[in-house]
């Protein structure tokens, strides 16, 4: 078998390797708007059925203000030793999602976790999994009225518009 470093791309792909494209960024024009006036764009549709609302949806999502990875549940949790657990966040679609940790810290744990009770999700995050499949990966312009409103989060300043991507892991 020749060395990897000598393979051609079209070899390459036969064996099971494939380029990672670059992350293309998505004109604003490409979003669609949902009823509620989020600006959102699908990402990858996932399968089964849509989420609704009423139906308990559990998610991965992260807030990004130019670039910056804000708030994140995939590292939701800071453990002893600096290191950091993913937490998703359960929810039922289409109610508003208040702006309060995922969850408290107890001391059942031993003081194995540190820091924050977990990341604070935007009040969009309840109607922006509308639609969206298992599986499915959605980018959703957040304004402050449905964000972190006038008093902002960490980077994200008071009245800033922001991007949230959400993934569907569970509906029901």
């Amino acid at each position: 078998m020749p060395s990897l470093a000598f393979l051609q791309s079209n070899e390459a792909e036969a064996i099971g390797f494939t380029k990672e494209l670059k992350k293309r960024k998505a004109d604003l024009s490409e979003y669609a708007t949902s009823s509620d006036g989020l600006k959102y764009l699908d990402l990858s549709v996932g399968s089964g059925d849509e989420v609704s609302k009423g139906q308990r949806v559990t998610v991965h999502f992260d807030c990004i203000y130019k670039g910056i990875n804000v708030v994140s549940s995939r590292q939701a949790r800071l453990l002893g030793g600096n290191r950091t657990i993913s937490e998703p966040f359960e929810f039922t679609a289409g109610d508003v999602v208040s702006g309060v940790a995922v969850k408290k810290i107890s001391d059942s744990a031993n003081g194995l976790f540190a820091g924050s009770g977990g990341p604070k999700p935007p009040s969009a995050l309840g109607t922006a999994v509308l639609g969206m499949r298992v599986g499915g990966k959605r980018s959703v312009i957040v304004p402050p009225e449905v964000g972190y409103g006038a008093t902002g989060l960490q980077e994200i300043p008071p009245n800033g518009t922001f991007e949230m991507r959400v993934e569907v892991l569970q509906v029901g």
